[in-house]
Order: C-alpha cells, then sequence, then structure tokens
C-alpha cells in the first residue's frame, strides 16, 4: 500500500502536531506502507522538518486565500497524482479546489481533530462563512474518517456523511518520554503546555493563579502579551523544543491542561499535550471527557466543563494536588496510549478503505 500523508502546517517542528505526524511517518514505514509526507507551509523550518522525514515540502506566502497558498496546493496535488498512491490521507483543513479533485480521483481519509466549523467561528467569520458554504464539497467525496473523539463521530453533521468510519484517539510514543521524577521543589508547582487558543482557557489559568497566591505556574508555548495583566506569580515561557520544555515540565507536580473546551462546543478530546504529561508522570487537571478514558482515571481530575469550572472546583484541585505531590502517573496504566498501538490501528483502517473503494 502506498500511502500520502498530506498536512497544511505552519506550527513549529517541535510542536505536538509536528512530532506526532513525524512518530506517524515513522511508523507506518516500520510496517511496510509506502509513505510520502506532503507538507504545504509558509515557514522554512517546516519545509526542513518534511524534508528530514523523506517528504516534500511545497512553500509559500500570504494568507490562508492567497494565489501562493493556491498554487503550493495545486503542485502538492499535481506531485500526487503523478505519484498515485492507493489513498491519501489529509488532516482536515477548510476546502481548497486541489482537495476536491484529489478526491474526485484517489480515495481521501479525512482526519477530524475539532469541530472545525465552531472554531473558525471563535476567529474569523469570513473563514466560518466560506467554510460552512464549501465543505460538502469535499466530504462528500471523502472515502473514510478518523475521528480522533467519539463525540466528533457522533456530530450530527459527521454522522450523515458518506464514507467509513472509526475513532482513534490521539497517542504519543512513550518510549521517547522519560518517567520524570517527583518535583523536590517545595512550593506548589503547575505546569501548561499549549497556545493561547480560545479553547485551551490560558485565562482561566489566570483565574486560578489568582486564588492561589502561594502557588507558582509554569506556561510553555504562551507569552506575557498572550495574558495582559497577569498575576506575577505566572511564569511565560513561550514557545521551546522538547529539551528545554522537558526541564521545566519536570518541575512541576501536576499539569493543566485544556480548561475551556465549552467554547467551541466539545465535551470531549484527547490532546496530545495530555498525553505527554501522562507519559512524564504528571497527573492532570482537565475540563472535558478524554477519549482514552470514558470511565475516567485517579490521575485526571475532570472537572466541569464550563465557564465558572476553576471557582467551582478550588477545593477539588488543591486535594488533587495533595495527593500526587509526592508521586508519578505510573507507565503501566497508560500503555494504551502508545502510538504503535494506534497506528496498528490507523493502517488497517486504511487498507479497509482501500479495499471497499477497490470493489
Amino acid at each position: 500500500m502506498k500511502v500520502a500523508y498530506l498536512v497544511h502546517l505552519n506550527l513549529s517542528p517541535s510542536s505536538g502536531v509536528a512530532k506526532k505526524i513525524a512518530s506517524q511517518v515513522g511508523l507506518w514505514k516500520e510496517m511496510g506502507v509506502e509513505t510520502i509526507l506532503y507538507v504545504v507551509t509558509r515557514q522554512r523550518d517546516v519545509a526542513d522538518f518534511a524534508l528530514c522525514l523523506g517528504g516534500r515540502a511545497f512553500v509559500y506566502s500570504g494568507g490562508a486565500y492567497s494565489p501562493a497558498k493556491l498554487q503550493a496546493i495545486e503542485r502538492a496535488v499535481e506531485d500526487i497524482l503523478r505519484w498515485r498512491p492507493s489513498i491519501v490521507y489529509l488532516r482536515k483543513d477548510i476546502v481548497y479546489p486541489g482537495y476536491v479533485r484529489l478526491a474526485s480521483t484517489i480515495p481521501v481519509v479525512q482526519e477530524v481533530n475539532s469541530d472545525e466549523l465552531a472554531e473558525l467561528k471563535l476567529y474569523s467569520k469570513v473563514r466560518y462563512a466560506y467554510h460552512r458554504l464549501t465543505r460538502k464539497l469535499l466530504d462528500s467525496r471523502t472515502k473514510g474518517w478518523v475521528f480522533v473523539t467519539r463525540e466528533l463521530q457522533d456530530h450530527p453533521y459527521f454522522y450523515r456523511l458518506p464514507g467509513m468510519k472509526t475513532v482513534i484517539a490521539n497517542g504519543i510514543r512513550l518510549d521517547q518520554f522519560p518517567n520524570l521524577p517527583v518535583s523536590p521543589i517545595p512550593e506548589p508547582i503547575a505546569v501548561f503546555m499549549g497556545h493561547p487558543a480560545p479553547w485551551h482557557g490560558i485565562d482561566k489559568i489566570a483565574t486560578l493563579a489568582s486564588l492561589l497566591p502561594g502557588w507558582r505556574f509554569h506556561l510553555v508555548g504562551v507569552s506575557a502579551k498572550d495574558l495582559p495583566g497577569a498575576p506575577s506569580n505566572l511564569v511565560f515561557h513561550g514557545p521551546l523544543p522538547f529539551p528545554e520544555y522537558i526541564s521545566i515540565l519536570e518541575k512541576g507536580h501536576i499539569a493543566l491542561g485544556t480548561l475551556a473546551l465549552h467554547r467551541n462546543g466539545m465535551n470531549e478530546a484527547s490532546p496530545l499535550k495530555v498525553r505527554e504529561y501522562l507519559a512524564l508522570g504528571l497527573a492532570v487537571v482537565i475540563g472535558y471527557r478524554d477519549t482514552d478514558f470514558p470511565g475516567g482515571a485517579p490521575f485526571l481530575l475532570q472537572i466541569p466543563n464550563e465557564e465558572r469550572n476553576i471557582q467551582e472546583s478550588l477545593g477539588d484541585i488543591l486535594d488533587f494536588y495533595e495527593k500526587w505531590k509526592r508521586t508519578r502517573v505510573p507507565r503501566d496504566a497508560i500503555t494504551h496510549l502508545d502510538m504503535k498501538h494506534k497506528e496498528k490501528k490507523r493502517i488497517l483502517f486504511f487498507s479497509e478503505v482501500v479495499a471497499c473503494h477497490e470493489d
């Protein structure tokens, strides 16, 4: 089987998404799947990242609808069509003519990581309106769907679409993460990784910091300009590569996951950052239901998915800290998060989609 992995990526090569893509490509090749990564990007470092993985990069300048980006996507599509893969795996994006042409020629499987229409509504009314009008042009031609949560699979829009469907929550390479020793620092320390998207709830972390002035909060991927007027016990580190942010996370007693998923109308998720926390041994406060832990877990404090969840759950957070400040999450409790298991399931699904299309 030949798989073309097509992704539009403008995040750092050290981001969780980029690391996931790199691990997937490596594992698929180990399983004997002929794989080429096609990356459309405006960043030179992302292009280099793709080339290092034996992939191909299509660099553009300008915005989301710029002629240069449209041309970059068309070049990628032409390259894929020349290669003639068995299947194209596409991380769900706004619709471009090239994607529609591709799905009309080769079986396309889309990976759905969020309710992208709800997210676009938070950012741009124009992009929201465009996507709402055009998404069926691609989605109606899509032969397979991989959802990172059951909630997304059951979403009324996706539920009605044609194509085979499966749920594979986000995973990580557990062997790439050390299980950190317990933090020796006496003052309570909470850590967070992520970018300042509305649903991550960094404003809620600021609220928590105000309520707990004796604590210190380290935020990786967030800068002071993202949270003006923040309490003095918030420490901003901005985006960092893996070796540097590990040295920050090892100071933490607990970690903070996504806290405001209600802002884009969702209740379930499987964030990569939470899997990294758990692999490092950090217990986590989350504001949603985790796909890989449908019954919960002792090392996950699930607080209500609502606007005032920090204020109303302060006592639970304090109790959770007391329970986990001197211990780490056991590795044998999270083995099912390993990508080696998840990618076998994904490749099997690809085979089923191809077989169905050939019939």
